[in-house]
């Protein structure tokens, strides 16, 4: 098991690096940090490569990237532009790459949400045609593996639920496109935790966290200790991310960390 923080929710910090957070994760004993994609396809050369030696320098791993696209780019609609789609793609998969990221979660709210003239069925036409074209290429000449992550429906109105982002995966039919199990996601859709055991053959990275971002140190909600029990029931050995806020810093953090090593082991 990898086990990885997101620098997602716990900064203000979103267009630049929180480099104190970035230590924090090191010295709360995390394998690697989880970093924003379009941020790091966004820094500066000069910004990259002080992120890449930082982490160097601190022996930090980045197994993953969360927050594939920006909001400037549309994956469904008519608004689809597939040269602006491979440049940013290959950009952005080459210096994920330099991080060491073997995963990309393809989140992405803006990017994906469907306009009120696209249709379910039209947007599931739509993204496996971009994920085929444009991501999946970019996926074998990087090795990179892309994590579907369905959304909460207040939070985006297209792949909600792990069934979902299943029809993606079987849509696109390649083993560079797997799933995404996030437990806030899942509670607020109501999905059956049981579907982390249904999907097991095709899950490869889990975030967690408790509703409003709360990051469990003491225990977990009834919901996210079956959806953990279930995970070590399949014998999910993959990574497994926060993505929370990070409570009192680096006390919670190794607290967080030590009680989901607990599930585990």
């Amino acid at each position: 098991m990898r086990y990885g923080f997101c620098k997602e929710f716990s900064t203000p910090m979103k267009t630049e690096v929180d480099y104190n957070l970035v230590k924090m994760i090191k010295d709360a004993g995390f394998d690697y940090i989880e970093m924003r994609a379009m941020l790091v396809s966004a820094l500066t050369d000069e910004e990259f490569d002080k992120l890449y030696d930082t982490l160097k320098e601190l022996d930090l791993d980045c197994d993953c990237c969360c927050a594939l696209f920006p909001k400037t780019i549309r994956v469904t609609g008519s608004d689809i532009n597939y040269n602006e789609i491979e440049e940013y793609i290959e950009k952005t998969f080459s210096r994920c790459k330099k991080l060491g990221a073997k995963k990309i979660v393809f989140g992405s709210a803006p990017a994906r949400a469907l306009d009120e003239n696209t249709t379910q069925d039209e947007g599931y036409a739509q993204i496996a045609e971009v994920i085929k074209k444009v991501i999946v290429p970019a996926c074998e000449k990087y090795d990179i593996t892309v994590v579907m992550e369905p959304l909460r429906a207040d939070a985006c109105n297209f792949i909600n639920t792990l069934a979902d982002g299943m029809r993606v995966v079987n849509d696109v039919k390649s083993d560079r496109i797997k799933l995404l199990a996030d437990t806030i996601h899942m509670m607020c859709n109501n999905d059956n935790p049981q579907d982390v055991l249904n999907f097991k053959d095709d899950l490869k990275h889990i975030h967690i966290a408790e509703l409003q971002r709360i990051m469990p140190e003491d225990n977990y909600s009834d919901y996210i200790a079956t959806v953990l029990k279930n995970l070590k029931a399949n014998g999910y050995d993959g990574t497994i991310s926060f993505e929370s806020k990070n409570g009192d810093g680096l006390q919670s953090m190794k607290k967080a960390l030590a009680l989901l090593k607990a599930q585990f082991n």
